[in-house]
């Protein structure tokens, strides 16, 4: 006779490890998000080309390009040693270690995807809408002196900035879990403060314009805001159910 297969019991679904049992991310959760990123590359190419290409020169191009140039005359050695460290935040390299360290200890803490995803998921939404956008923009980079070379040759918007921005998630997620307001200030402070030092570093340095930089900071904002609302609330703990 043949078996008839059965919906898993409460105890056989306690028995499964955490890391099966607490995935956050569904197929259709998977189509959204997909949906989701060609809706804001298409948008933010649109108004990149608009601003840059259709409708330039305009009163933006022509601020941005006045910055630009304050920016490089008003150099010294100091400024450069500081915008060095400021952009070196959001280098690649950076972003993906501390992304892999934060998501590393916070599955240790909470034993769950959900914290980890709240801040790799925009991470990687950001970085895969950027380099789509920039491709096709091509804006190119102020005409200054750069202090920097970069295989990228377009502008807008700024990879960095939108990187530096999406540490806000980190942010949101320790101002849920912490009680200290102390700790809570400091990451918020902490939060607005890197894309801001970023964004300095980079236009410093002759690699963005300030509507790059604008540009840059709406994309992170974005991304998190669509990983946040695709992730839904964070799961309520056993703890804090009982």
């Amino acid at each position: 006779m043949e078996s008839i297969a059965t919906a898993p019991t409460a105890a056989e679904r306690d028995a499964r490890p955490w890391w099966r049992t607490t995935w956050p991310l569904h197929r259709h959760q998977w189509l959204t998000l997909a949906i989701a990123l060609v809706a804001v590359i298409g948008i933010g190419a649109v108004v990149g080309l608009m601003l840059t290409d259709w409708f330039a020169p305009n009163a933006i191009t022509r601020f941005d390009l006045d910055v630009a140039r304050r920016l490089a005359r008003s150099r010294t050695a100091t400024g450069n040693d500081l915008a060095r460290w400021g952009a070196t935040l959001a280098e690649t390299p950076v972003k993906i270690g501390v992304t892999i360290v934060v998501g590393l200890i916070m599955l240790r803490r909470w034993r769950r995807w959900y914290e980890p995803l709240f801040v790799a998921l925009p991470l990687v939404f950001e970085a895969s809408a950027f380099m789509a956008m920039t491709l096709i923009v091509r804006r190119p980079r102020p005409a200054v002196h750069r202090l920097l070379s970069s295989p990228v040759a377009s502008s807008f918007p700024s990879g960095h900035v939108a990187a530096a921005t999406v540490y806000l998630a980190l942010a949101i997620v320790v101002f849920r879990h912490a009680r200290s307001v102390m700790v809570r200030v400091a990451v918020v402070v902490a939060a607005v403060a890197v894309p801001i030092v970023v964004g300095w570093a980079r236009m410093y340095q002759g690699m963005h314009n300030l509507s790059d930089v604008v540009a840059g900071v709406v994309l992170g904002l974005v991304s998190i805001a669509i990983c946040a609302r695709i992730l839904g609330p964070p799961p309520v703990s056993e703890t804090a159910r009982r």
